[in-house]
């Protein structure tokens, strides 16, 4: 029996020994596994000019332009900016995914905003965010519960807010704040494609940041200092 017993214990007691190592391996691997890397956001044009690529790699062509808004072109600018949407690989070579079914080269251009992303594969990782989301989303459902319960209760206003609009005559021209239009000598100008012009075309889509009334009439500022007219547009969203 004492034999037993000692063997029993000698047992229990390599077990636990053994059990230790295999546990902080098992940490150490999940550690190794969190790493931290850096996306493009925001590329510029270093050539003259650069081609706009499509998803297989193909460029734009002049029966097949690149369209922004009324703007229409095959090559980029240099020093034309970009927001980067992602970046993918095509035909091995790096290229950065700028809307639109647009691609630029990523030798073509310098990266110049970049956002750091972490990612982990493990376990307990996962659980603690999805018991996170869990508390989350139980949060905001609280949280809109309330609110539109509180909202019942209150009486809400009608009002919209214009948020977008689109051009219905052939041409609008561009206004400044105090109500003069923009001129061939000081155009309005859209920074990140270099696109220069007095007037805005039929059927382009500005995004609305405020309505003003300049001289009794009413006005959509759309950015970049400049107003369209709300008697030469429609609007298209509200909130």
């Amino acid at each position: 029996m004492k034999f037993t017993k000692k063997i029993a214990f000698a047992s229990a007691s390599l077990a636990l020994t053994m059990a230790t190592p295999a546990a902080l391996l098992t940490q150490n691997a999940a550690f190794a596994k969190t790493t931290t890397v850096k996306q493009a956001t925001k590329v510029k044009v270093t050539k003259k000019t650069t081609p706009f690529y499509h998803k297989d790699g193909s460029k734009f062509t002049k029966k097949k332009p690149y369209v922004y808004g009324s703007w229409k072109s095959t090559v980029a600018y240099k020093n034309t900016s970009y927001n980067v949407v992602k970046t993918v690989t095509i035909k091995g070579a790096k290229y950065y995914y700028i809307g639109n079914d647009a691609y630029l080269k990523a030798s073509d251009v310098k990266v110049t905003a970049t956002k750091t992303v972490k990612s982990s594969s493990t376990s307990s990782a996962k659980k603690a965010s999805t018991s996170s989301s869990k508390t989350t989303s139980k949060k905001t459902s609280s949280t809109s519960s309330s609110t539109s319960s509180s909202s019942s209760s209150k009486k809400t206003s009608s009002k919209k807010t214009v948020t977008q609009i689109q051009v219905t005559k052939k041409t609008t021209p561009f206004y400044h704040k105090d109500g003069s239009k923009f001129t061939k000598k000081s155009p309005y100008v859209y920074q990140s494609l270099g696109w220069k012009s007095t007037v805005a075309y039929e059927g382009t889509e500005y995004k609305v940041f405020k309505t003003i009334t300049i001289k009794g009439s009413k006005y959509y500022y759309i950015g970049n200092s400049a107003y369209l007219k709300a008697s030469a547009v429609k609007v298209i969203a509200s909130k």
